[in-house]
């Protein structure tokens, strides 16, 4: 849909989310961090979002099954869990930009 903007991405709160998602094709993105830190993005009209729990609260979890508890109330048309080790930046190289693993994710509505 768009190109991937993670953690840098703009803001979306749940209820915006749920109200946008009925009317308009959304993708859901868990983001993994090493160390059980998930966060999630939206991809909807051409734009990707940080979805957030309030205002200036993040969605996070520290497992994959509490965030897909999170986003089972989001209707969205498809779901990916996209994982990147953080490995290289930890020991002082660059941020490696191959190796991202993506798979579909079910996340019950």
């Amino acid at each position: 849909m768009t190109e991937n903007r993670g953690v840098n991405a703009t803001k979306i709160d749940v209820a915006t989310l749920i109200r946008r998602g009925a009317t308009e094709p959304v993708e859901l993105i868990v983001l993994s961090f090493d160390n059980e830190i998930y966060l999630a993005e939206a991809h909807l009209g051409g734009q990707c979002y940080g979805v957030f729990q309030t205002p200036s609260t993040r969605l996070t979890t520290r497992s994959l099954a509490a965030m897909k508890r999170a986003l089972e109330v989001v209707p969205h048309d498809k779901a990916k869990l996209r994982h990147q080790s953080s490995y290289d930046e930890m020991i002082g190289n660059p941020a490696a930009t191959q190796g991202v693993l993506e798979v579909p994710l079910v996340i019950a509505q």
